[in-house]
């Protein structure tokens, strides 16, 4: 079916005038959604709150949110400072509560809280909203999911401020909610932060949350049939269906059955409520507590078909531009870039360059990787004691000029996209593949770093200083990691497995040259983690599709760090740090794009120490700094073993650790009073005082940028762009001449070199925005390839969970235990379930396939305290025989991991029974330690929970390098 037909699914959105479809009266439909609404929020699925009343003389007796104020009433508030700009962004956890950060705001500003759906007032995720400061009041009326704020989530850098953590005190003080026991948090008095700043939003000033595509499952809207909604069937009188938005943080949305809908979803009949389908919001009047909306192009697929989870992420995460062909001018652009630099070659390296063809580069990569970007060299000068490391970078700057289309699309772009089997790049294949793709045999540009390093100590030499040129050379060989760490094991290669070398060099040489520095890297390593730095063991699991004729995984692997892996690691951190502090110290600071890493937030990181010190007893454990934080982390490993040391790590990690951002270095000269923050440029993980990214080009922005700004450097050039004269054509002119095909040739006559400031730090946003999407769209599609792959298998998946906290239920929900699956990287949550439970038959919805196997789930548990739960299991054979499980906090257990039938693709953890045939196999793998786990000691207080939070489970760990 053609695209341009969808463009009418659904409900044409009335914004801006718009008006609605023929036949669609928006005051009927309005009326009509608030009746569905209504019966949605009291007690039909996908409520996310119930209807909030409307306040004393609010007017008209159907509204249910005040109006937004108007455009000049807004202008007029913003200017004055009553009103204020921002993103709103809604809790994962808690969908009663969302943040809103002030344009402009600086970084240690606290967000605004915005309680309850009426004080959101139709704002989604993401939309950028106007608000209004309040005082912290209770709504007359607010849903038991707003209420419930017990073991309230803790924010990280990538969702929600640290007020998140605060709010159960002013809201749940003098409730009348049941606090739970002990729980000095949620019975804390509102007196106790007089600096909570609570907001309401009083108009949406981009609503770039509503705009955008929203992945939704379709079910039946609640006529009255529970047998027809349960079964997924559609009346031929039913006038809505249900939107259910696979990301939580946005609101059940309404699609009117018209004659679009009924053709496209074949109705009446039944919904396949495994189908995922995009939606946009198109109106949310005051009346209707939910939306309407309309679908926005054709169904992704099946959840849990590789293909339909991964346009599911790109959407989810705003990404789904990238996975598009690149235009055909900008092709054509691209092809005659290749066919000038082929042709140009030996004059550009005769003119402008330091040949380096001679020397024996080589290249140590991923064995699947297509796009080398950074090649090395070493030479030894034993009279100095001393080694000189080359680390040479593909000049794609040189062939990225500012303006061009090519650059245009990679600065939207800003970063390569990394799937399952493939990678969305962010230049075309002709640059990022062919021209600067540092080949074996290959002669090709390149932005060379030389330093050199003290043999026996690793210390970075002053005199001479790290130095920077513009290069030709040829990598006389190809390495990947596994080829490399094999020389360092030394291991000795078939004949055959033998990587070519080129250039009439030798392969004892290329051996030689790994060798030496492998023993240097390591004491620049060393001495790097023991002078201040951090790092963090990450373990992900590598799936096997390449054999694969469907794309479906067929196994996976642990990826490993190797020695291989660190030496170039230690290598392109050197090259970064002797660039940022050339850039930082030059004539161009300020329009120096570094990246910075600010220390953890200090309440969290007394939080956890206070934990581990006062409450587990852990009375070695250190936050005070980078060093010490590794050094904890380190003993954890020695003395308990290193289960519990990749879960302390993953802890220390949302334990107010930030996100390594790009910024642009200093301030702005001609900058009045505040109006610009200056961040500083230390790098926290690293323990720089200056760091940036100058090593991967082609699938980085960022890098490119620093590439211009270095270049510029070494020639002098001190502006952005030589100003015209004559008749010579302006900046704007330069910079817009892509009309026609002819002007789309048109070379600017007054180039620019680098950005400007403003440029420059617009760009850093993008790219900062980027890749937080791109990481958080790997993260969500490794979720469901493991999914995938658990569905694939004739068994379940039994592996070690570490046990992180327990939440018994006080509402009469379930009881659940945190878990953290090393192995996979992340928590979930484990639910507790007595063995003959009803909801077992189909409340669980396990996707059980082929495999023969039986869950036994616990007799009973019963609760020790704030840290401690026994569970009884009884064996199936004999219930008289039967056994107790006592677990504690960072109790190491066997766990078992079933696929769910559901929609969105999902999994569900157990524990595994001491009477299964596979305990004791998973068992031996713990050490006694290590499943003991630790007593909970000391009192309950009022922080002990930061180190971890459902919040913080949802979101993918934050990037420190």
């Amino acid at each position: 079916m053609p695209t341009a037909g969808y463009d009418d699914l659904g409900v044409e959105a009335p914004f801006s005038g718009v008006p609605p479809p023929p036949g669609l009266d928006i005051a009927g439909s309005g009326e009509q959604a608030s009746q569905a609404s209504d019966r949605l929020d009291q007690g039909g699925e996908g409520s996310a709150s119930a209807p909030s009343r409307v306040p004393a003389g609010a007017g008209t007796r159907n509204r249910i949110f005040d109006k937004y104020l108007e455009e000049d009433a807004v202008a007029t508030g913003i200017a004055s400072g009553d009103l204020i700009r921002g993103t709103l962004r809604v809790s994962t956890s808690r969908r009663g509560i969302a943040f809103v950060k002030p344009d402009g705001a600086k970084s240690d500003e606290k967000d605004f809280v915005v309680r309850g759906k009426h004080h959101r007032n139709r704002a989604v995720h993401g939309d950028v909203v106007v608000i209004k400061r309040i005082l912290q009041e209770r709504e007359a009326s607010s849903s038991s999911e707003e209420e419930d704020l017990r073991g309230v989530p803790t924010a990280n850098s990538d969702s929600d401020s640290e007020e998140e953590l605060l709010i159960t005190k002013p809201i749940l003080g003098g409730s009348g909610s049941t606090a739970p026991k002990g729980n000095a948090r949620a019975r804390g008095k509102e007196s106790s932060q007089p600096d909570m700043k609570m907001a309401k939003v009083v108009a949406i000033a981009d609503a770039k949350g509503q705009s955008r595509a929203i992945v939704c499952t379709l079910h039946p809207h609640d006529s009255g049939d529970k047998q027809d909604v349960a079964e997924g069937k559609v009346r031929k009188d039913a006038r809505f269906v249900m939107a259910k938005p696979t990301d939580q943080r946005m609101p059940t949305i309404l699609l009117q059955v018209n004659d679009v809908t009924r053709k496209i979803l074949k109705l009446p009949g039944r919904l396949d409520k495994f189908q995922l389908w995009p939606v946009q919001v198109t109106v949310w009047d005051e009346s209707s507590a939910n939306p309407l909306g309309r679908l926005k192009g054709q169904c992704l697929g099946q959840a849990g078909s590789l293909v339909a989870e991964e346009r599911h992420a790109l959407i989810e995460n705003e990404l789904d531009d990238h996975d598009v062909d690149f235009a055909e001018e900008e092709l054509d652009e691209v092809d005659q870039i290749v066919l000038d630099a082929q042709a140009n070659f030996e004059a550009e390296v005769k003119k402008n360059r330091h040949d380096l063809r001679k020397k024996r580069i080589f290249t140590i990569d991923p064995a699947t990787a297509k796009d080398l970007d950074d090649a090395i060299d070493v030479k030894d000068l034993p009279q100095l004691n001393q080694i000189e490391v080359g680390v040479h970078i593909a000049d794609v700057a040189h062939f990225l000029k500012l303006g061009t289309i090519t650059d245009k699309e990679a600065q939207r772009r800003s970063t390569s996209v990394y799937l399952i089997g493939r990678v969305l790049p962010m230049l075309p294949h002709g640059l990022c593949n062919h021209l600067c793709s540092l080949n074996p045999n290959e002669p090709k540009l390149a932005f060379s770093a030389f330093f050199r390093l003290n043999k026996q100590t690793g210390e970075l030499v002053k005199n001479p200083k790290p130095w920077f040129q513009k290069t030709a050379i040829s990598s006389v060989c190809r390495l990947n990691y596994e080829e490399a760490q094999d020389v360092i094991d030394g291991k000795e290669f078939e004949a055959d497995k033998v990587p070519q070398v080129y250039s009439g060099y030798t392969w004892k040489q290329i051996k030689d040259d790994i060798l030496l520095l492998y023993d240097v890297c390591g004491k620049v390593r060393t001495g790097r983690l023991t002078g201040g730095a951090l790092t963090i063991s990450k373990m992900k699991m590598v799936f096997h599709t390449r054999e694969s004729e469907d794309g479906l995984p067929t196994g996976y692997h642990l990826e490993q760090h190797s020695a291989s892996h660190w030496v170039i690691e230690e290598l392109m951190l050197l090259a970064n740090r002797c660039v940022a502090e050339h850039l930082a110290n030059s004539i161009l600071a300020e329009v120096s794009v570094l990246r910075n890493h600010k220390a953890p937030d200090q309440k969290k990181a007394k939080a956890m120490e206070k934990l581990m010190q006062e409450n587990l007893s852990i009375k070695e454990w250190d936050m005070n700094g980078a060093t010490a934080i590794y050094r904890s982390c380190q003993n954890i490993y020695k003395r308990y073993g290193h289960m519990l040391g990749l879960c302390v790590e993953m802890m220390t990690m949302r334990a107010g650790m930030k996100q390594a951002e790009y910024f642009v270095y200093g301030t702005d000269p001609d900058a009045e009073g505040d109006d610009e923050e200056e961040q500083s440029p230390h790098h926290f993980a690293l323990n720089f005082d200056y760091y940036t990214h100058f090593t991967s080009p082609i699938r980085r922005y960022p890098d490119v940028m620093v590439h211009r700004v270095l270049e510029s450097i070494l020639k002098g050039i001190t502006v952005a762009r030589e100003e015209p004269s004559g008749d010579e054509e302006s900046e704007e002119d330069a910079e817009d001449s892509r009309g026609d095909a002819e002007d789309s040739k048109k070379e600017p006559k007054t180039p620019a070199h680098f950005q400007t400031r403003d440029q420059a730090m617009e760009q850093v946003k993008i790219c900062n925005e980027k890749k937080t999407n791109s990481r958080k769209c790997q993260e969500q599609l490794d979720r469901a390839v493991f999914c995938i792959y658990l569905r694939s298998r004739n068994e379940w998946f039994y592996t070690i969970g570490t046990v992180l906290q327990f939440n018994p239920s006080h509402k009469g929900g379930p009881d659940l235990i945190t878990v953290y699956c090393s192995q996979l990287g992340r928590e979930s949550k484990a639910r507790l379930c007595k063995a003959g439970e009803e909801e077992l038959d189909g409340g669980l919805e396990l996707f059980i396939g082929s495999v023969a196997d039986q869950l036994m789930l616990p007799a009973e548990w019963n609760w020790k305290g704030r840290g401690c739960v026994d569970l009884t299991w009884l064996s199936p054979d004999n219930e008289d025989d039967k056994e107790v499980q006592t677990l504690r906090t960072l109790s190491c257990v066997p766990i078992v991991i079933i696929p769910t039938n559901t929609a969105p693709i999902d999994y569900s953890l157990f524990f595994v029974s001491p009477f299964h045939r596979k305990f004791r196999e998973v068992a031996s793998q713990i050490s006694e330690l290590e499943q003991r786990g630790f007593d909970w000691t000391g009192g309950d207080e009022e922080d002990v929970d930061v180190q971890y939070s459902a919040e913080d489970g949802q979101n993918p760990l934050p990037s420190i390098d």
